[in-house]
């Protein structure tokens, strides 16, 4: 089986030359390339067992905060995924450590250095995050609660601190409003809350997007 290095960025210059980088330095690997968090979701249920690493851009077209990472590491749960961007800024370094990137690159960095993080990443080292952060323990008992939910419910809860109302999410995920109901139901109680302002209060520093 060859293993998969998939490249999730909207920037096509960016993406392509770390694509060919990646290829060059790793010939014994796969590299996939996508430019959508829909893409990456799709690309992950086909090709999951094959996949090694996730490099994320942090910034994608169809998803805000870390509702993309999120997403990635529910249906690659034992897959490191880094994240690669062009902001650093410390709360959102630290929120990336604490929600367990394997690494947060710096895209303007040389492509080399990228590719040595990657090949680190790949023998199983740890890569520093910039700064070295602390933990931020709010977001850590978040991340533990969000790591309960369903595929459907992660989407709904993302829907619902995006500001949809239920009608929306339904008709958006072609679902009948009393499946989103029972979907906000069982969000409810995982979160530990009690109704959808509440919810939206615990997961919305992390899943709209990020200030700054």
């Amino acid at each position: 089986m060859q293993w998969i290095v998939l490249i999730v960025d909207d920037h096509p210059l960016v993406g392509e030359a770390f694509e060919l980088s990646v290829r060059a330095a790793y010939p014994h690997l796969d590299v996939g390339r996508v430019t959508s968090a829909a893409e990456a979701e799709a690309y992950a249920r086909a090709h999951g067992p094959r996949i090694k690493l996730v490099l994320l851009d942090l910034m994608l077209p169809d998803v805000t905060g870390f509702s993309g990472l999120l997403m990635l590491q529910q249906l690659l749960p034992d897959r490191p995924i880094a994240i690669v961007s062009g902001r650093f800024d410390t709360h959102v370094v630290a929120l990336a450590k604490t929600f367990g990137a394997a690494a947060y690159l710096n895209k303007g960095a040389p492509v080399s250095d990228l590719v040595n993080a990657v090949g680190a990443i790949l023998r199983g080292e740890s890569v520093n995050l910039p700064g070295d952060p602390a933990p931020v323990p709010a977001a850590a008992d978040f991340h533990k609660k969000v790591a309960t939910l369903s595929a459907g419910q992660l989407r709904v809860l993302n829907a619902l601190a995006d500001g949809r109302l239920n009608k929306q999410i339904a008709a958006d995920m072609n679902l009948t409003e009393g499946t989103v109901k029972q979907h906000m139901s069982a969000i409810f109680k995982k979160l530990g809350v009690n109704n959808r302002s509440q919810a939206i209060l615990a997961a919305g520093p992390y899943l709209r997007p990020l200030e700054g």
